[in-house]
């Protein structure tokens, strides 16, 4: 499992960008799983991965991550 936190400046912040990742959230390769929470001001996600390379839990990793500083940005204006 892996497991990132990434911090915001308040929880409206971090729930915020937590549904703006939901549609994120499918259409995963067999194996791999996530999930996306708030608690507080931090948004976290946890990567499960079940006999999948890992080339394509990085690739999706750095996919989410991506969509996060996208939704900062735009939240920052």
């Amino acid at each position: 499992m892996v497991s990132v936190k990434v911090p915001f400046s308040s929880n409206v912040e971090a729930k915020a960008a937590v549904k703006a990742l939901i549609p994120d959230n499918l259409n995963f390769p067999d194996g791999l799983s996530m999930k996306i929470f708030s608690r507080g001001a931090t948004l976290a996600i946890q990567l499960t991965a079940k006999n999948v390379p890992a080339a394509t839990i990085l690739s999706t990793l750095d996919e989410v991550l991506e969509h996060i500083s996208v939704s900062k940005k735009v939240m920052i204006g």
